[in-house]
């Protein structure tokens, strides 16, 4: 196993305390993956105003109380509390950061929930909390050996590490997982200003134009990951995904690598689901099946034939989810024998059509403009078939649930879906679910067609359904894929 390795995992959002999407969950079962390794793994979140500090016990801890923070020429005051959140067999100790003007006192993450506009001060409030990290570390006097940081929110860390306290992170290292290249934390220039940098680091956070979170990160991160192999190789070669930023990581290709995310063995297991009606034990998957979709169907009111095959999806509702190539498709789909549930929230023209095309088939398209962990659970369990129909895709988490919830997935060829769903052969009787190509309706139309008469021949699908039960994303390997990269790191 080797020497265990000091991580502070830094991630503005961890399950089970707060959810947006997939950085959540990776947050949480990666933590608990490398805990599982044996190594001493903290992580560091900030508290949003629904987080519940009596529901998840957050407590003070005595040497980061009331902690004073200049932010953008304005005194603020932090405190970071401490947590823990665990799964069956290991525990992980969190620290939360608070701070009642920019995070306590606002019920979004990124967003105003009263009208979905991000806040207009994001920048201030991921400075503060990239801040309050190297604050905590200085006040602790502890410098792990790794600070893992994801995406724009904490990608400003090791840029404030090395650049302000140079001697005291010497021996830290800093690797940087970035979720989605699209989403970079772009601001005005001026937000520079705002950082306490000295003036000579301008330019490696200042992109086109524009002050960059993630550039920041990409330059003074020691490793750079990404959540699948093919979207590493995407996101390399494409200007338009990565907003110019490949070039850095084409400059750094010794120290960037795809690494395709694994899911905690407790968190979506449906033998061990507490959300869903029934659970899956080994010989009872058409009991398990039968049940959760009449579960799933009473508490959507679908009041069609239990048999009628059942397609889920489980999205954000935006462009590159294929939210466009569904609703272009989605006629000649209602033309079939099938009930389509759709889950997520979103752009606000998308929601808007979306409702629309619900108020059209009533009876068999249900859009629910919300998300809902509990919900969502029950929607992989009880579906037959979970559509993810994106323009591109850097893991995709919910194909994975879907394969270990016996719920066939029927996706586009894109990213971490590449690395993670394989085609159904009918000649070979292998594969696990049904892949188109190109991103239009008419390849998305045939897919659903295809896995519809699949569905009809029971020995087929039976073929499928086993297919996917026997299939494992267990963390463990790609797990030590990433302490292979500390180790390679801590030695340098």
């Amino acid at each position: 196993m080797g020497k265990s390795i000091s991580v502070l995992f830094v991630s503005s959002e961890i399950f089970p305390y707060i959810k947006f999407g997939g950085v959540a969950d990776f947050s949480y079962s990666f933590s608990l993956a490398l805990k599982a390794l044996g190594h001493d793994v903290r992580v560091m979140m900030p508290r949003y105003g629904n987080i519940s500090e009596r529901k998840y016990q957050i407590h003070f801890i005595r040497r980061l109380e009331n902690i004073p923070v200049k932010i953008a020429g304005k005194d603020e005051i932090i405190t970071v509390k401490s947590s823990s959140f665990c799964n069956p067999r290991y525990k992980v100790q969190s620290y939360i950061t608070t701070n009642s003007f920019y995070f306590d006192q606002r019920k979004g993450i990124y967003s105003d929930p009263t009208n979905g506009k991000p806040y207009s001060d994001n920048d201030e409030r991921f400075i503060l909390f990239s801040q309050s990290i190297i604050i905590s570390c200085l006040q602790l006097n502890w410098f792990p050996e790794i600070i893992h940081c994801n995406d724009w929110q904490t990608a400003l860390v090791p840029v404030l590490a090395k650049v302000l306290y140079p001697n005291k992170f010497k021996k830290t290292k800093f690797v940087l997982t970035v979720h989605n290249f699209v989403n970079q934390g772009v601001f005005p220039p001026e937000t520079f200003n705002k950082t306490g940098l000295p003036e000579e680091v301008r330019d490696s956070l200042i992109h086109n134009g524009s002050f960059n979170f993630l550039k920041g990160g990409l330059i003074y991160s020691d490793y750079i990951t990404t959540v699948s192999p093919t979207y590493a190789q995407e996101v390399l070669q494409s200007n338009e995904h990565t907003n110019g930023l490949n070039q850095i990581l084409l400059s750094k290709t010794n120290s960037f690598k795809g690494i395709l995310n694994g899911i905690d063995p407790w968190q979506w297991n449906p033998r061990f689901d507490t959300d869903i009606a029934c659970k899956l034990e080994d010989s009872n998957f058409d009991q398990y099946k039968k049940c959760n979709k009449e579960d799933l169907m009473r508490i959507l009111g679908i009041k069609a034939d239990p048999n009628t095959p059942l397609i889920g999806m489980i999205s954000h509702i935006e462009p590159q989810k294929g939210i466009k190539l569904l609703l272009e498709s989605l006629d000649g789909i209602m033309k079939e024998n099938l009930v389509f549930v759709l889950l997520g929230t979103g752009a606000k023209d998308l929601t808007t059509r979306l409702e629309k095309a619900a108020q059209k088939y009533p009876e068999k398209f249900i859009f629910k403009n919300v998300y809902d962990e509990v919900l969502a659970h029950k929607l992989e369990a009880g579906s037959d078939m979970f559509l993810i129909p994106s323009i591109y895709e850097p893991c995709g988490f919910n194909a994975m649930y879907s394969v270990v919830y016996g719920t066939v997935p029927i996706v586009r060829a894109t990213g971490g879906l590449i690395d993670s769903i394989e085609e159904y052969n009918s000649k070979t009787g292998e594969g696990i679910g049904f892949v188109f190509t190109e991103p239009t309706p008419s390849s998305l139309l045939k897919k659903i067609k295809e896995a519809l008469n699949a569905y009809k021949d029971t020995e087929v699908w039976k073929t499928i359904v086993n297919n996917c039960l026997a299939k494992h994303f267990d963390w463990k390997e790609h797990a030590e894929q990433y302490v292979e990269i500390y180790r390679s790191l801590i030695k340098t």
